[in-house]
This record gives structure tokens, C-alpha cells and sequence, in this order.
């Protein structure tokens, strides 16, 4: 096990630097790509805690809409990616209410159908959670679904705590103890599977009693089921308040950590970052702060991957002596670190570039991203335009909302993963994939909501690579840890589809591999393997080959015969050889009654002539070649003339 001290080491030939002009600057482009919304300057009735955002393919089209929070009408900003990064604005008649106290967004799949729905906050006015039809048509469920409340709400997430499929939802309330039983404290809402939900926060001992900002459902033990980390303002400040909480769940019952793992951080704790900072593949927080609230500025608490933190803030530069609310990890220039980027209330925000060793370097101003229009509060990342690399959005009080453009990324390559789920859990929240790119691992999870300050970034996994063109090997590890696949030689470049285990081979996912499933192992067979292709590659190698048509034709459950007796069965040569079964019934055509019926019709006329015709000539195996001689000529034609007619 690494010391505290000992935490990185980074690889050149796997982490390409930015060269040594520099980052290439990010270009602000919100206004050019159809986003204006403009955020009120102090809002809500308990004071300016900002309003968040989340980037979240809201229409199934695979590529990040945009929603965002703040506008003085309460009109929530919903906008439409046309999937280059263009956006088209669909906050009207969509029937999403005005949210006059808005504050978070999580977004998730929460009744299975596919689609995914909203669960919005409000501080002292009542969530909402929208059902999405379709078509950026939402319907309003909350009342029906048990999940209102009017408390102090400033966040919320999804995941699926107790392991039956469906997204439960935590609600974090900013809630001052005392006097009791005046305000609600968090709640944890568990999904019934029915469209309603049951309320257990106490039951389970998850009712945390502080001035909560934010909550995260992250593995940090890496046994396959997500804890619960919350950030509490003012824990520094006791006995009325309450430092940071972390509860491991132990199968659906949580145990509070929070002192003997030292992830209870007492300060003004607002926001928090978390992912591997430090590539042990143990998730790491990063939590904001006032200055000099509990002593320190923003604490780096490192995982150690033997259930404890130790706070390497200073060593790692990143302590950042301003107020700050807001924080995300994610690698700005694909060198297969994560960076760190912080929303400072009342200075410009701030880049840590994370090279692989420490201290970082802050780099915001030359990056272009301080984000100079209004108080910023919150950020989200996705990779809007396709090109490979993250995007950055951030939403500020008092001004416009901002969308920078990552350009430096385009200089390297990347992986980017989208994990599909089983059972209702559509979209795999929760889900763990580790990267091995040489000796140098990467972690990323699927967080729905929490992944900063009342933020959510989309559900695609973005995994830099520096100049490898592919990636040694991928660890995919589904909700509830019991179903894992591994994966080799992944190239680089490129957004996968990863699907689980049994899954495999079923082209058309209807839970059986038939004949229907046939096509698209016979299109990717042998070929450069591309998107589209992943559930054919069974073996997980990377490409689809003979070792997969074998698994294939293994799992297959349609009719297996080997009808010419040569030992092999049919379906595996027609895999190979698509023109052995010309009319697609799954059995050689040479074992036909009417082998001269070319075409599959039922007769033999005059388009199964044009097929001996048009192949005329040596023609080894062709089906054409009704006598078998490896010439298609006159005595194939005269078989056929013989056979005129219906076939019997």
C-alpha cells in the first residue's frame, strides 16, 4: 500500500504533457451554440447558495442535453444537442413547471422505462420529479410518487443503494438542528419499483442532522455497492453542526465511518469533487470551503484504499484560499490524469492541471476558463461536439451561464464508455470501470447527480489516453459487484457500448440468440472492429473472430443440424459464409429439397436463372453451382431448367 506522500507515478509513455507552449486555451461559445439564459443575481429565500446544472441525453439520441437552473422567472433551461454540439432551446411547452427556488438537478432512469427523468430541488419550496415521455414532453409525478417535501433542499442523487434494480434517491436538506423537528432533515427515498417511492432516512440511520450541501453515492470500498459521502456546512462549528458524513453500505445497511475513515472533514463544506485523483483506483474527495473554516482551506482527502483519508490538500497544491462552491474532476487534456476545476464565489475560478505528481498547476487564466460573468457557483463537463474531449459549462449568479470549449484534448486520445445496465437500472448508475493503459490505472464511475455542487455530468465515461491507441485492458464492474467482464486491447479514439455478460451475441435483445442475431455477426466477422460491433466480440478481445463465432453458435438456441454430414454444424458455416443460405432459413441451401430455388421464393423461374448466370464460371462453394463441380456452366443451368416450377 502507497503512503500518503507516495501517490503518483507518472508513466511519459502513457501521459502525453501538453506541450511546452502551454494549454491550447478553451474558446467560451455558449451564445454561438444556441445557449442564452441568464441567472438572477441573489436568489432564494435563505441566501445566494447558487443553482446548479447537468448535462443528460434527455432524448436517446446518445449525445448531452443541457439542463440548467437559475433563471429569474424560475423557467428551467432545457436545450436540445443536435449532437455536434449545437443546441436548440426546448424550455417551453415542455411541461416542467417554473421553479421559483430551484437549486440541483439529478437525472436518472428512475422507473426503467429507458428514458431519463429529472428530480429537481428546491430550497424551502417543494421537488419535483418529472417523468420524461418522450420527445422533451415531461410529466410531473411528484405528489403520486411520495418524493416532494418543502424543505431547505440543496441536492439530490441516484443510485441503487439495497440492490433490487431500481434508482433509490437521496435528498440532501440544509437543515439546522436545533430547535428539532422544525425543518426535515435528508431523506432517502427507496424505490418501490411501482412509480412510488417509501421514505427510510431514519430507518437506515442516513438522516443526517447538518446544514447539508451535497451528497454522493460512490463505491469508496470497492465491494460493489455504493456508500453515501455528504457534505455539511459549518462542521467546524459544533455542537449545533455536524462535520462531513460517510456511511459504507454493507448490503443495503449503512454504517457510519465518518470519524474512523477521516473523511469527516469539518468546515464550511459546500461542494465536492470525486474520482481517483491520484490513480489508485480508489475514489477520492475534494471538498470547497470558506477560508480558514476549520483551520484550512479545501482539503484533498486521498483515498487509501484500506478504508481511511488523509488530506493532501497542501502537497498537492490545490488548497485554493478562496471561497469556493463548486468542483469537478475530470481530465481537461486527456493525459489520463484527473484535473481539478473549482467555482470561486468572489475570484476567478480556478485549473489545477494534475501532470501525474505533485503539486499540481493552476492554470485557469491561461486556459481561458476562469469564468469572468457573474459569481460562479456550479459546473458541469460532457463531451458536447463528439470531438473527443470535455466541454465545460459553468453557471454563475448575476450573469449569463458560460459553455467553454475543450480544445486542448483533441491533441490526444481518449476512451469514452457508454455502460449499459440490466434489469431497470437502464443506464448502469453505479457501475465501476477501471482503465489499464500499460502499468497505469484509471477509475471512473456513473454518478447520477453529486458529481459537484448540485451538478450532474453526463453518464458516458471519459477515460484520457494520452497517445496510446488502445487501451491494455478494461475492468467493467456492474451495480451490486457480481457481475464483472474484462476486456483487452481496447482501441483508443472511440465511444464504446459495454454491455454485460449476458447480453452477448443478442443483436436484437429480446433475451435468446436465433437467427435473427445471425446478421450482425456475419457484417462484423473479420472486419475492423468498429461501434456496433461490441456484442458480437464475446471473448472481449477487441475484435470479432472464428473464437466468437464459436461462442456464438455455443449459446446459439435455434436449430442446429449439420445437414452435408462434414462435421461442422450449418450455422457456423453460414456465419462465414453468408451465400450458403441464401434464403436466410438457417440450414445450407445444398441440403434444400429444391436446391435450384437461388432466391428462396418457393420456385425455380427465371431470377434463379440470372443467379447461375450472373456468377457463370469458376466458383468454388457458390450455391449456384448445383453439381458441385466448382464451375458454375450448362449442367448447372440444365438442374435448374430441370426444376423448373414450384419446388415440392
Amino acid at each position: 500500500m502507497r503512503t500518503t506522500s507516495q501517490i503518483f507515478v507518472a508513466l511519459l509513455a502513457v501521459t502525453a504533457p501538453a506541450a511546452a507552449g502551454g494549454l491550447t486555451p478553451f474558446t467560451e461559445e455558449a451564445a454561438a451554440r444556441g445557449i442564452t439564459y441568464a441567472v438572477q443575481a441573489w436568489p432564494q429565500v435563505g441566501g445566494y447558495f447558487g443553482f446548479g446544472c447537468a448535462f443528460t441525453d434527455l432524448d436517446g439520441d446518445e449525445d448531452p442535453d443541457l439542463v440548467v437552473l437559475g433563471a429569474a422567472s424560475g423557467r428551467v433551461g432545457i436545450y436540445e444537442n443536435d449532437g455536434r454540439g449545437v443546441f436548440t432551446d426546448r424550455s417551453f411547452g415542455n411541461g416542467i413547471p417554473l421553479l421559483a427556488e430551484a437549486s440541483a438537478v439529478a437525472a436518472g432512469d428512475y422507473d426503467g422505462d429507458g428514458d431519463i427523468d429529472l428530480y429537481l430541488t428546491q430550497f424551502h419550496a417543494t421537488n419535483r420529479l418529472l417523468r420524461n415521455d418522450g420527445g422533451f414532453q415531461f410529466t410531473d409525478v411528484t405528489d403520486a410518487a411520495l418524493v416532494g417535501g418543502d424543505g431547505p433542499t440543496k441536492a439530490a442523487s441516484f443510485a441503487d443503494y439495497d440492490g433490487d434494480g431500481w434508482l433509490d434517491l437521496y435528498v440532501c436538506n440544509y437543515t439546522f438542528p436545533e430547535p428539532p423537528g422544525v425543518e426535515p432533515f435528508n431523506r432517502l427515498y427507496h424505490n418501490l419499483g411501482d412509480g412510488t417511492f417509501e421514505e427510510v432516512a431514519a430507518t437506515l440511520g442516513v438522516d443526517d442532522h447538518g446544514l447539508g450541501f451535497q451528497s454522493i453515492f460512490t463505491d469508496y470500498d470497492r465491494d460493489g455497492d455504493v456508500d453515501l459521502y455528504v457534505s455539511n456546512d459549518r462542521g467546524h462549528q459544533p455542537p449545533y453542526f455536524r462535520a462531513n458524513q460517510l456511511w459504507r453500505n454493507d448490503g443495503g445497511v449503512f454504517v457510519n465511518v465518518s470519524e474512523a475513515s477521516g473523511a469527516d472533514a469539518a468546515l464550511f463544506s459546500m461542494g465536492v469533487a470525486c474520482g481517483d485523483f491520484d490513480n489508485n483506483r480508489y475514489p477520492d474527495f475534494y471538498c470547497t470551503n470558506i477560508p480558514g473554516g476549520g483551520d484550512m482551506n479545501n482539503p484533498l482527502l486521498l483515498n487509501q484504499g484500506d478504508g481511511t483519508f488523509v488530506d493532501e490538500a497542501v502537497a498537492a497544491g490545490v488548497d485554493n484560499p478562496w471561497t469556493s462552491w463548486g468542483a469537478i474532476f475530470f481530465d481537461v487534456d486527456n493525459d489520463a490524469n484527473l484535473d481539478l476545476y473549482v467555482n470561486n464565489m468572489w475570484d476567478p475560478n480556478t485549473l489545477f492541471m494534475n501532470a501525474g505528481s505533485f503539486p499540481c498547476t493552476e492554470t485557469a487564466v491561461a486556459a481561458g476558463v476562469e469564468a469572468n460573468d457573474g459569481v460562479s457557483f456550479a459546473a458541469a463537463v460532457a463531451d458536447i461536439d463528439a470531438d473527443g474531449d470535455l466541454d465545460l459549462f459553468v453557471n454563475n449568479l448575476g450573469g449569463t451561464v458560460e459553455l467553454f470549449i475543450n480544445h486542448e484534448g483533441e491533441r490526444r486520445q481518449a476512451l469514452r464508455y457508454r455502460v449499459v445496465g440490466f434489469g431497470p437500472n437502464v443506464h448502469a448508475i453505479g457501475a465501476r470501470v477501471d482503465t489499464r493503459i500499460g502499468p497505469t490505472w484509471q477509475l471512473r464511475e456513473i454518478l447520477a447527480g453529486g458529481n459537484g455542487y448540485g451538478t450532474q455530468n453526463e453518464l458516458v465515461l471519459h477515460v484520457g489516453a494520452g497517445n496510446a491507441v488502445a487501451a491494455d485492458e478494461v475492468v467493467v464492474s456492474w451495480p451490486g459487484g457480481e457481475v464483472e467482464r474484462t476486456l483487452t486491447n481496447v482501441p483508443t479514439g472511440v465511444t464504446w457500448t459495454l454491455y454485460p455478460p449476458d447480453r452477448l451475441g443478442d443483436a436484437d435483445g429480446n433475451g435468446v440468440i436465433d437467427l435473427d442475431d445471425v446478421p450482425l455477426i456475419q457484417d462484423c466477422l473479420g472486419q475492423a472492429f468498429a461501434p456496433g460491433c461490441e456484442l458480437m466480440d464475446l471473448d472481449g478481445d477487441s475484435d470479432v473472430d472464428t473464437d466468437d463465432v464459436t461462442l456464438f453458435v455455443a449459446a446459439y438456441a435455434g436449430t442446429i443440424e449439420d445437414c452435408d454430414g462434414d462435421g461442422t454444424d450449418d450455422i457456423e458455416q453460414i456465419i462465414h459464409d453468408p451465400g450458403l443460405d441464401v434464403d436466410g432459413d438457417g440450414l445450407l441451401d445444398s441440403c434444400s429439397a429444391c436446391p435450384a430455388d437461388l432466391d428462396g421464393s418457393g420456385d425455380v423461374g427465371f431470377t434463379d436463372l440470372l443467379s447461375i448466370i450472373v456468377v457463370w464460371g469458376p466458383c468454388p462453394g457458390c450455391p449456384a453451382d448445383l453439381d458441385g463441380s466448382g464451375d458454375v456452366g450448362f449442367l448447372d443451368l440444365l438442374a435448374a431448367l430441370s426444376a423448373w416450377g414450384p419446388c415440392p
